[in-house]
């Protein structure tokens, strides 16, 4: 898919991985391409999204406020990203025992407890290699990606341009979305000014 972005998606990828690594995150998701986007002060979607009221500065607070867990609950924050702690621990526990999570637990086989974080440890790895310095896309990411192609392909475009990037993240239910939202700008808004701006072209 990559070989059909333009220049200027390309580098808004780049800059999104980036900003990932800016804010010690080791995935990218769609608030990085969000933001990507934004930093590009010569896009005329990026002008279009300014006129909105969106600014690098106040999506940036906004998705790190997100990213802020409440007083001592780090679901809402991983919910962010699709993680449901629910559904972690129920196939914890499926895979291992009832209640291999649960701390202090001075019953549970010394085993169990080393193929509990070996299996952790094998997870934090497929999330970011450091090894190759790669940063996976979120599930989330990866939709507004896909939903990307499938604005450029309805236009008809052979390539994927920015334009299509931030399409493909107003129709996706993710951070960024969410994060333009809480700034009280709809996701539609967003997605009708972009619209605009190829009508004007």
């Amino acid at each position: 898919m990559f070989e059909r972005f333009t220049n200027q998606a390309r580098a808004a990828v780049v800059a999104a991985q980036f900003e990932a690594r800016t804010h010690g995150h080791h995935w990218i998701g769609t608030e990085h391409l969000l933001i990507a986007v934004l930093a590009d002060r010569d896009s005329a979607v990026s002008g279009a999204m300014r006129a909105l009221g969106l600014t690098v500065e106040n999506v940036r607070c906004g998705v790190l406020t997100e990213l802020r867990p409440g007083p001592g609950d780090d679901s809402e924050a991983l919910r962010a990203f699709g993680i449901d702690l629910d559904t972690v621990r129920a196939r914890v526990e499926e895979r291992f025992e009832p209640g291999a999570l649960d701390r202090g637990r001075v019953d549970q086989p010394v085993a169990a407890r080393g193929r509990l974080r070996r299996a952790l440890r094998r997870r934090a790895r497929r999330c970011a290699d450091p090894g190759s310095g790669h940063l996976r896309f979120t599930a989330r990411a990866k939709k507004s990606l896909e939903l990307a192609l499938r604005e450029a392909i309805a236009v008809p475009s052979t390539e994927i341009r920015v334009e299509h990037l931030v399409l493909g993240l107003m129709r996706t239910e993710g951070l960024a979305a969410r994060v333009v939202a809480a700034l009280g700008v709809p996701p539609d808004d967003v997605r009708r000014a972009v619209l605009e701006l190829g009508e004007a072209a």
